[in-house]
């Protein structure tokens, strides 16, 4: 297994190793240097004292509140079903920051927790008022749980406090205010900035990538976009049919909260599956030239660090495909077809780019159709691209008959018999594999059967439904 595929199979379990050591590792570490930045403040330092003569709170009061707060954030955090390992992993973070600061004397040796509980309790309050924790009282809506500002607020406010911290810890100020038990004072200017460059690489490298690593925590959704590209009648809709039923049947075994939110042209293509007789066959016709269908759903990738994916093409007439080389060389004003304008954008708008492969051309030794992918892949340069084989099921019960093995108990075997076919069979395909460096090809299709008429119609559950294979390994490679 390389490493490629190890990292593509196993990316959360590594993923949460490589965090782990981050928040407690260099949390730790961060937080005690942070603890010596306190020592030495001349800015944050005397604004909080000043506090107490101002307002009567103390230091002791004012991290007590803080520190409510904060773990109110936190607490929201960990309730969310998509950041609780995020939060249990802050969890651990934080209480490696206390260990830091307890290092050098601060924070735990210096607060009575007992007679400050008032304080703690009331800013854990405050925290999962300011993080949405309504929400857990409210009637369930179309909307998932989340506590999107709780983890937002706290992005901001450990990140604050490093940001901070690391200029006091490298810079020396000159004393602005003066605080006493009589009051607060704005002294003279008086000195000059001074900086201190020892250490300053390995904190500045700490910072970034705890920072960093915050900001993975606190993301929701993935911002990568996908276009599906394809010839006329090479399967587009039945994929992004095949898609949204393995994200339905994850999301069902994973018992997601999180609205799908399908648009009402993906599930008209749903119902004319799907609702039909076991002897129906695909009842999804070819895309007329004039008809273009917005098709999109929403789904959740992971399950350690679960992300909202929204996916999103257009189901449009295969026809366009020749057009599409040109439309993507001029400008929009200059593409009179309002359709080939409209695709044109959203090929430029897309991160990646799906490339169908119709392997039902492919076994009745027809052109496949994808010669116009050569020329929109050197227009739309930099952009990802994923290679989908559909209609695999002939080329599926060739591998049984070859191998005498079930495509769908041994996918990454029959991926790679597919792919071997191909590039050794097809010039094109090969050509277009070593345009796209290498890249692999993806096998879907449909169970099938051959009908009295010698047709091939769709294999069919007790209940009615479609049965699909390599879906569920396609959407793990999305988003």
């Amino acid at each position: 297994m390389g490493i490629g595929e190890f990292l593509e199979e196993n990316g959360e379990k590594v993923k949460l190793g490589v965090y782990f050591l981050v928040v407690i590792g260099v949390g730790g570490m961060l937080f005690s240097t942070l603890g010596e930045a306190w020592r030495r403040a001349e800015l944050a330092k005397p604004l909080i004292l000043s506090l107490d003569p101002l307002v009567g709170v103390s230091l002791e009061q004012f991290a007590a509140g803080m520190f409510g707060l904060y773990l109110g954030l936190l607490a929201l955090m960990i309730a969310d079903p998509k950041k609780r390992i995020q939060g249990v992993l802050l969890g651990f973070g934080t209480a490696a920051a206390l260990v830091g600061l307890l290092s050098v004397g601060l924070f735990i040796p210096n607060i009575d927790f007992g007679a400050n509980i008032v304080l703690i309790v009331g800013g854990i309050v405050a925290g999962t008022i300011l993080g949405g924790g309504q929400q857990l009282l409210e009637v369930r809506t179309a909307d998932a749980l989340e506590f999107r500002r709780a983890a937002s607020r706290l992005y901001f406010v450990l990140t604050g406090i490093i940001v901070v911290g690391m200029i006091e810890y490298h810079v020396t100020f000159p004393q602005l205010l003066a605080v006493s038990d009589a009051g607060v004072s704005v002294q003279n200017v008086g000195g000059s900035l001074s900086f201190t460059q020892s250490g300053m690489f390995v904190n500045g490298l700490m910072s970034v990538v705890f920072v960093l690593t915050l900001r993975e925590f606190v993301q929701y959704d993935s911002s990568e976009t996908f276009f599906v590209l394809g010839p006329r009648a090479s399967g587009k809709s039945l994929l992004l049919v095949g898609k949204y039923l393995a994200a339905l049947d994850d999301a069902t075994d994973r018992k997601a909260d999180t609205p799908m939110n399908p648009s009402g042209d993906l599930m008209e293509l749903v119902s004319s599956l799907d609702a039909v007789g076991q002897d129906a066959g695909w009842e999804i016709r070819s895309t007329a030239s004039a008809d273009v269908k917005d098709l999109r759903f929403n789904f959740t990738k992971g399950r350690v660090f679960p992300k909202n994916v929204e996916i999103e093409s257009l189901d449009y007439a295969g026809e366009y495909l020749d057009e599409l080389p040109n439309a993507l060389m001029s400008a929009d004003d200059e593409i009179d077809n309002s359709t080939l304008r409209l695709l044109a954008q959203r090929v430029r708008d897309a991160e990646t780019l799906i490339l169908v492969i119709d392997m039902e051309r492919y076994h009745r030794n027809e052109s496949l159709g994808i010669e116009p992918y050569f020329d929109i892949l050197d227009e739309a340069s930099g952009t990802d691209v994923l290679l989908v084989a559909t209609k695999c099921d002939i080329l599926a019960e060739q591998f049984r008959d070859e191998r005498a093995l079930e495509a769908h108990q041994y996918f990454d075997e029959f991926q790679e018999y597919v792919n071997k076919k191909l590039v050794a069979n097809d010039q094109t395909v090969r050509t277009l594999v070593q345009n796209t460096a290498g890249n692999e090809i993806h096998p879907v299709y449909y169970q099938t059967k051959v009908d009295d008429a010698g047709d091939r119609v769709p294999m069919r559950d007790p209940n009615g439904n479609v049965m699909t294979i390599g879906f569920d390994e396609l959407l793990k490679k999305v988003g």
